[in-house]
């Protein structure tokens, strides 16, 4: 994989992107994806278990939620489905606090370009399709910590956070790119119904 990296320039900037959110991981990333070893990763507590709401084209009138993992936010819980943003945990005074080799893909593939953001991503494809196929395990892992349903976490966690935006709004506050990103994830799932489990999702796609 090519990285992007450009000391100078996110010096200057002051971590723009990493205030907005922690970066998304590929499943690549990742030594092994087993049970034990991800709630050991996990527990360190510098990863969240997010994602993010996901219609598919071929399936019509329908969306799922597809889980991740993501560097952990400040004040986030490791399971941090529809997640408040930013700023990334792992932000220092100095940049990341990981090595480049344990940086997030999608930290990584992000292109410094001007100061003060936006940056450019050059990874291409999308994330939530590459964790298609792990969806058991991370769903698995998001029963653990909660004992709760995903469709049941996203449900409160999407109410909680849009009462924040409304506030915003009402005081003519800017949102940043995750609440709007929030907007977006709403209306999806407003408008797509019923709900179908990622691994219902696989079957009828046939991966």
């Amino acid at each position: 994989m090519i990285k992007y990296i450009n000391y100078e320039m996110c010096k200057k900037c002051g971590g723009i992107c990493c205030k907005q959110t922690g970066c998304a991981y590929s499943p690549k990333d990742f030594k092994k994806l087993e049970f034990n070893y991800l709630i050991n990763l996990l527990n360190e507590g510098n990863i969240s278990i997010s994602g993010q709401p996901t219609p598919f084209p071929q399936i019509k009138d329908a969306w799922t939620y597809i889980p991740y993992l993501r560097a952990r936010n400040q004040d986030a819980e490791i399971v941090d489905l529809i997640t408040k943003g930013g700023p990334c945990k792992l932000l220092t005074d100095t940049g990341c606090s990981l090595e480049e080799s344990l940086r997030p893909s999608m930290g990584l593939s992000i292109k410094p370009t001007v100061l003060g953001g936006p940056c450019q991503n050059m990874y291409t494809g999308d994330i939530a399709s590459k964790w298609l196929e792990h969806s058991e395990l991370l769903t698995q892992l998001v029963k653990f910590y909660t004992h709760k349903d995903i469709p049941d976490i996203i449900s409160k966690q999407l109410y909680d956070r849009l009462d924040t935006i409304s506030e915003k709004i009402k005081l003519s506050i800017e949102l940043t790119e995750m609440e709007k990103s929030i907007i977006v994830w709403y209306k999806q799932i407003m408008c797509n119904k019923p709900y179908y489990t990622p691994e219902e999702v696989k079957k009828l796609i046939k991966i």
